[in-house]
């Protein structure tokens, strides 16, 4: 869960998308990202230290609770802005059902895994995919995303077909077989992307040069690790906050910790009661994947919202079109 679309595509944005503006300057996560990624990609060409998959579990776990999770714990003060709650009551029942779609896709996880981590990854793309070229088709960027998803089993199909089993059984293997499959074209179609982001925003079509090495030369955690936690998590809650601003910097740092906090919680005692049915590391993976499809899923309803928002803005700001002769 993160920014909703209308906190993303913001006037900077939309400046850049304009033929003939000048190229705004790298955000900072641009040089986070470069910097780690970088070294990331040299260490393991140069001394290929492949940690021992349990370590990536931990490490993934570890970041992501302290790195992933804070930068969509916005979502209630996004929807308060979107509208859709004002009040202690308003914000009961935002919390209510914000719960009650996460548990609907754990849920539905455990009732049909491989389904459920295909939607996961086919939501993950279109999120993912939203990270660049904000002022292109929604359908360039969620290919972007889709690529970017493709491109580990490319490398390894078997370490991701591994993984898939462990969240969603031996069926999820096959899931795996198809992105290694289609990963050559979509390796192409990603650096055809970063060509095509190259004129408006160059930092993206480094990002996305990036990307693509780091998912061909390094481990699937290990991709996700840095393009999850010093990328996409950094971008959002850096843009979180400067939509943010006008709120007490005190009220959104505690809102950041509260809803960061109360998932970890959750995890814990999930973890705490399913203690000894498998291994501590399997255990792990699925808390940290399925935890985030069950918050990405109502985050994606926000930003559809957030969305909708936006183009109603941008209609209501656009200035009238007038019919050839009919003008003053």
């Amino acid at each position: 869960m993160t920014e909703t679309a209308a906190a993303r595509a913001t006037a900077t944005d939309a400046r850049v998308a304009a033929p003939g503006i000048r190229r705004r300057r790298p955000p900072l996560e641009t040089y986070l990202f470069t910097i780690i990624a970088v070294a990331t990609v040299l260490a393991f060409l140069l001394a290929d230290p492949e940690p021992p998959l349990v370590v990536q579990i931990a490490a993934i776990a570890i970041l992501a609770a302290v790195l992933g999770m804070p930068h969509g714990a916005l979502d209630p003060l996004v929807a308060r802005r979107l509208g859709l709650w004002r009040g202690p009551l308003g914000f009961g029942v935002f919390n209510l059902v914000y719960t009650a779609a996460s548990i609907a896709v754990i849920a539905l996880w455990l009732v049909a895994p491989v389904p459920s981590l295909v939607l996961f990854l086919a939501v993950s793309a279109v999120h993912f995919g939203g990270d660049w070229m904000r002022g292109r088709s929604p359908w360039l960027r969620s290919l972007a995303g889709v690529a970017m998803l493709s491109l580990p089993a490319f490398r390894d199909e078997d370490a991701v077909a591994g993984l898939y089993a462990t969240l969603a059984g031996e069926g999820a293997r096959s899931v795996a077989s198809v992105q290694a499959a289609i990963g050559l074209p979509l390796l192409v179609l990603l650096l055809v992307l970063a060509l095509v982001a190259a004129r408006r925003t160059p930092h993206e079509a480094l990002e996305l040069g990036l990307v693509a090495l780091l998912a061909l030369t390094t481990p699937p955690l290990v991709f996700f690790i840095v393009y999850f936690c010093t990328l996409h998590s950094a971008r959002h809650l850096r843009e979180g906050f400067v939509e943010e601003r006008e709120q007490p910097r005190r009220l959104t740092a505690l809102v950041v910790v509260a809803y960061t906090v109360i998932p970890l919680g959750a995890a814990a005692l999930f973890l705490t009661a399913t203690a000894g049915t498998a291994s501590l590391d399997d255990q792990l993976l699925r808390v940290v994947f399925i935890g985030l499809a069950a918050l990405t899923v109502p985050h994606m309803a926000l930003i559809a919202l957030g969305d909708r928002a936006l183009r109603r803005a941008s209609d209501a700001s656009a200035p009238p079109v007038t019919a050839p002769g009919t003008g003053t």
